[in-house]
């Protein structure tokens, strides 16, 4: 069952101006919401039941009674305490505004929720599919730009221990000409923190040509790259209004791109050993001769 209290957070951004009221009712009144009928909710929240029933199928439910069994259960459990309140608080701030002790503390726990919201995020199923598809691939290739190109670059880094045929595009220009050799054995992953990244967006585009399968790295949510894309990886955007776009969510792709490798090394057991026994010779030899 996915955590909704978290889901609503992470949805508000995206949310109508109706919306937003019924997620801000829910989020403020969690105790008393817990147990009301769509009728109710209507009545407290000041919106209409069409628009109840919209908020819980944008959320991903099939419907409010769905949605209500999904919410009451957080509530009941407490999966989301005032930390995380807290957390999304802080979103707010601007660093400049903060002694360097708020900033460790702020930036050091942001990061920290992101990766505790995205495991709560993360679908078993999604994940067993990509590492399947990149383990069986003929060629991966990587595409991102900006900060996103660090990750990319040590996804390269980390397959090739593996064995698997990698590499990376981080300009547009080189994106869309990689776009011709590609074929329906090949994966492409993209990588795009908002997902709405126009020249990813081009370039899968070019992919779709190839028949190549596109597995999609980004933030939580409906977004134009997710609906692109064959399979969908997606992480928590905790932390979108503190200035620290890159950092945190390089944070959250790294620790992706670290769980498929290591599911891929658990598929890929002699290759993994084959890489550092190759490592460890080289090391030993240079330690030898030095």
């Amino acid at each position: 069952m996915k955590n909704c209290l978290l889901t609503i957070r992470e949805y508000m951004s995206s949310l109508s101006k109706q919306e937003k009221k019924i997620a801000n009712f829910l989020l403020n009144n969690k105790n008393v919401a817990a147990g009301m009928t769509i009728s109710e909710l209507s009545l407290a929240s000041e919106c209409s039941t069409t628009t109840i029933l919209r908020f819980c199928v944008d959320l991903g439910y099939e419907g409010y009674r769905d949605f209500s069994k999904s919410y009451y259960h957080d509530v009941a459990l407490g999966e989301e305490g005032d930390d995380s309140e807290k957390i999304y608080d802080i979103d707010q701030e601007l660093p400049s505004e903060m002694p360097i002790e708020s900033v460790i503390e702020t930036v050091s726990r942001v990061n920290i929720e992101a990766i505790t919201n995205t495991l709560k995020m993360l679908e078993v199923e999604d994940i067993e599919k990509a590492v399947n598809l990149i383990d069986k691939a003929s060629r991966v290739c990587f595409y991102a730009l900006s900060g996103s190109s660090l990750v990319a670059e040590d996804g390269v880094f980390k397959f090739q221990r593996l064995g698997i045929n990698s590499q990376s595009y981080l300009d547009s220009h080189s994106q869309i000409l990689s776009t011709e050799v590609m074929t329906k054995d090949d994966v492409a992953i993209i990588i795009s923190y908002s997902g709405e990244t126009k020249e990813l967006i081009d370039t899968i585009n070019f992919l779709k040509n190839s028949h190549c399968t596109i597995i999609a790295i980004t933030m939580f949510g409906t977004n134009s790259i997710s609906k692109l894309a064959d399979l969908n990886i997606q992480h928590s955007s905790v932390g979108k209004g503190l200035k620290t776009y890159s950092t945190r969510s390089r944070v959250v792709q790294h620790n992706i791109i670290d769980i498929l490798y290591v599911a891929l090394c658990v598929r890929r057991k002699e290759q993994f050993q084959r890489y550092y026994s190759l490592f460890k010779t080289n090391y030993d030899n240079t330690k030898v001769n030095s």
